[in-house]
């Protein structure tokens, strides 16, 4: 009976030992940032952490059997936490050259642009990026793509905050001559700052055009990288009932704009 006992234990062990290596433990312990920029990830009206890319992450991290909370926090502020670690994923960030050996990368999750706006009344007016630089100021968001981008291309005349609501906020107030803003986000970013984006005209100039990704700090295992991007391909190419990936579904919501009134009124 004695034997027979140890028999059955010692093939529980084993049992766990497999379940065990197919999950490693690192999927659990992983902490889940992400910054205010919508559509991608935002917080709605009930004050839910919400978005494309946040559904899109949200699902990769049931299937994984993940179990973070994700929080949200200023861009610059996620970056430091993403950069130095440990066990930190940050979406969704634009993979650019010089973040490229920061971070371990899966993606991408969306797709996103950049253009400058300036109000109605304003008399601004732009031929191309160059003559941007020669306006008073420009709020940009720290920590952002699209800014940085500016900073490299010389222009000396940004007015940096620390979101992207505040940058749209002080160009309502006459602080600015520009905000350089997201397309997609434009709505909600303008009923978060209190504007009515009847009020702002975009100048027909795309400063990025990019692929957003989630950036993983560099002493996650490569292997829990892989299992993100396996999952996040098979979200991508499994199709339903109706035809339709589940990022297919996810995108086709956001590109409601019924959808995105629900969220933020």
């Amino acid at each position: 009976m004695k034997k027979r006992l140890l028999l059955i234990l010692v093939v529980i062990m084993m049992l766990a030992g497999c379940s065990g290596a197919d999950v490693p433990e690192d999927y659990e312990q992983l902490r889940i940032l992400t910054e205010n920029y919508p559509p991608y990830n935002f917080v709605d009206k009930n004050g839910e952490i919400t978005g494309q890319s946040t559904e899109i992450v949200q699902e990769i991290m049931n299937d994984l059997g993940v179990e973070s909370e994700i929080e949200i926090l200023p861009l610059a502020e996620a970056l430091d936490l993403a950069e130095t670690g440990p066990g930190v994923a940050l979406y969704s960030l634009n993979h650019t050259a010089d973040r490229e050996e920061l971070f371990k990368w899966v993606g991408p999750i969306g797709v996103y642009e950049q253009v400058f706006y300036t109000l109605a009344e304003s008399e601004t007016e732009l031929k191309d990026l160059e003559e941007a630089k020669k306006v008073k100021k420009i709020a940009v968001y720290e920590g952002d793509a699209g800014t940085r981008y500016l900073q490299n291309q010389g222009f000396n005349n940004l007015a940096i905050k620390p979101t992207d609501v505040e940058a749209l906020q002080s160009l309502a107030n006459g602080e600015v001559d520009l905000w350089l803003g997201n397309r997609e986000g434009l709505s909600i970013v303008a009923a978060q700052a209190g504007v009515d984006p009847a009020e702002l005209v975009e100048v027909p100039a795309i400063i990025i055009h990019a692929n957003l990704f989630i950036a993983f700090s560099t002493d996650v295992e490569d292997e829990v990288v892989q299992a993100w991007q396996d999952t996040l391909n098979r979200l991508k190419e499994e199709r339903d009932e109706d035809d339709k990936t589940f990022v297919e579904k996810v995108e086709s919501k956001y590109n409601d704009p019924a959808y995105i009134d629900s969220l933020i009124y």
